[in-house]
């Protein structure tokens, strides 16, 4: 396998560290045996950090399903960004949340205002990292609205979507038909 020949800006290296207490994989180059493997980063045994190349994780960008981009490790708070002189212009960065600013964000005590504060997060990890904490240091206003706003975007269980309905979300966002 002969890798494609990067430009100048993909082969900044980036470093990257896990802001969850699980495992992440990503796709790394091995210029030695030229060939893909997989990286551990966090949980037990891996370290928190990874460097990596712009380009590699362009590439392991690109291996997410457009409908699943919530899913994409480097833009959905599961790796933050550490070094950000290297930070690409056109890297989402809007859930690159540390510890310390998620507790931040429970310093509003006023029901209303920490509402207003996380309602435009969209990032289900960011949340759930959120109800985490809460049950820790929130109060329980802040713990209640948490538990709402994960009950109503992502309840357990009811059923699964159609495959119509699967085909339409797919139609709406570009792709054609199958038959």
């Amino acid at each position: 396998m002969v890798r494609p020949f990067a430009d100048e800006a993909d082969r900044i290296i980036e470093t990257w560290e896990s802001a969850i207490a699980g495992t992440t994989w990503v796709w790394t180059y091995n210029r030695r045996d030229d060939r893909y493997i997989k990286t551990r980063v966090g949980g037990r045994e891996g370290s928190n950090r990874i460097r990596i190349s712009r380009d590699d994780r362009k590439y392991n960008q690109e291996m997410v399903p457009v409908e699943n981009r919530l899913l994409d490790p480097f833009t959905n708070g599961t790796l933050i960004l550490v070094d950000t002189a290297n930070r690409d212009d056109q890297l989402d960065t809007r859930y690159h949340y540390t510890k310390a600013q998620l507790e931040e964000m429970f310093e509003l005590r006023e029901p209303e205002l920490f509402k207003e504060a996380i309602e435009g997060i969209e990032s289900e990890l960011i949340i759930r990292r959120l109800y985490s904490m809460a049950e820790k240091i929130g109060t329980n206003e802040q713990t209640q609205i948490l538990r709402d706003i994960c009950d109503e975007r992502w309840p357990i269980g009811g059923t699964q979507r159609t495959v119509r309905e699967m085909i339409e979300a797919g139609e709406r966002i570009g792709a054609t038909r199958m038959w």
